[in-house]
């Protein structure tokens, strides 16, 4: 059963920032959660995505990841696999989180996976450590390291954190014709670029850091660097994100891993300073991914190629967005919206998105309406599901 449903925004909050005030979608009703065919359980779907996601694509010795379930294939490719490996441990620890109560054994086996994952420098292959040229590559590294302390409390995670941070990624920053703002890479011709992917993640390295250091100066930092992203990358009349700067020239179109990472951004700032317009550049960017970057009410895929980057981006948004919705201290109507937005993306990937007939050899696409069926089979659409999946049992 489809309905078209009208959902409002929160308007006082968004009516004079130039932002539409109302979403329209062809939608799944969320109430059909409670109805047949769309009653369903989503703890067990999140286990089953986890173990699909382990059991396919996870070096289990060394709790790494390949990008195909068949590296023998292209060892090569799978080598150069860095900066998804944060998201798809982090999928791990969402699953850590949600059943270290309840299946202790599990649990166990999924913190060890963590170990080795540190232990194995998250398959990087620039060094002994986690410096990488890539400067959103060690960011994504370095929030997942922070989510594995906040959830074991090895403090040898929170350091190795820590120590990227201080010395690989906020000595990148740079002022010149691009005002401040974090490098993209110290490759030779990439280090004119600064990019959303670079700055959106390196606050909230900042933010999270200042959580769990009380350190004045990673509030500091992720301001400045929040505020470089604000004043030239973010359009205030759309909330939409442009996708970098190079030469004082702004170029490419938003991406739902800038939305994301501009909206987790603004939003953890405002959590630590109160200061509103934090919150309402975090709507607007979450309103824009709604309104502007999805087809009747499902994510764009923005891409053709499941072995890209660009199929993981849309589980960053997610991720960023589960958190948004769920704060109690925001408007509860916006909060609606955007949890009926990521739960109307889940019935659909979930029930018209995958072939669950061959578990545990079930797999997503980048397009979340239809099955992925070519021989080879890729972790990064993977992960962005399993994340979206994950996501729901902490919505519902």
């Amino acid at each position: 059963m489809k309905k078209t449903i009208i959902l409002l925004t929160a308007a006082a909050a968004l009516a004079s920032c130039g932002v539409d005030d109302i979403y329209y979608g062809e939608m799944y009703d969320p109430s059909s959660l409670t109805e047949a065919p769309y009653l369903i359980d989503w703890d067990a779907a999140a286990d089953s995505v986890d173990v699909a996601l382990i059991d396919n694509f996870m070096v289990k010795d060394e709790g790494i990841f390949w990008i195909n379930n068949d590296p023998a294939s292209d060892p090569g490719a799978n080598w150069v696999n860095y900066w998804g490996q944060a998201h798809a441990m982090d999928v791990v620890i969402d699953a850590y989180l949600r059943i270290k109560d309840s299946d202790p054994d599990r649990a166990a086996e999924y913190e060890n996976y963590m170990r080795l994952w540190h232990q194995n420098r998250a398959n990087n292959y620039s060094g002994p450590d986690y410096r990488n040229d890539f400067t959103d590559d060690m960011e994504w590294i370095v929030l997942t390291l922070i989510r594995m302390y906040e959830a074991t409390g090895v403090e040898e995670y929170l350091d190795y954190a820590r120590d990227t941070y201080d010395q690989h990624i906020i000595t990148r920053w740079t002022v010149d014709e691009n005002g401040g703002g974090l490098i993209w890479s110290i490759e030779s011709g990439r280090a004119i670029s600064k990019n959303a992917c670079s700055n959106g993640p390196g606050a909230l390295c900042a933010l999270r850091l200042y959580e769990f250091t009380q350190d004045e100066k990673y509030l500091d930092d992720a301001k400045m660097i929040y505020e470089w992203l604000s004043s030239t990358l973010y359009t205030p009349e759309t909330g939409a994100v442009a996708d970098n700067m190079a030469n004082g020239v702004i170029a490419g179109g938003a991406l739902s891993y800038n939305q994301g990472t501009f909206l987790g951004s603004a939003h953890m700032l405002y959590t630590f300073t109160g200061d509103r317009r934090y919150l309402i550049e975090a709507m607007r960017a979450a309103e824009y991914q709604m309104t502007s970057m999805s087809t009747d009410g499902i994510m764009n895929s923005e891409t053709s190629n499941a072995n890209s980057d660009n199929s993981l981006f849309k589980g960053i948004f997610i991720r960023y967005a589960t958190l948004l919705a769920l704060d109690e201290n925001i408007d509860a109507d916006f909060r609606k919206e955007l949890s009926d937005f990521m739960t109307h993306n889940a019935i659909v990937c979930w029930t018209e998105g995958i072939d669950k007939s061959t578990y545990p050899q079930i797999f997503f696409n980048y397009d979340w309406t239809t099955p992925y069926t070519d021989y080879y089979k890729y972790y990064q659409p993977q992960v962005s599901a399993s994340t979206l999946i994950e996501a729901m049992t902490r919505l519902h």
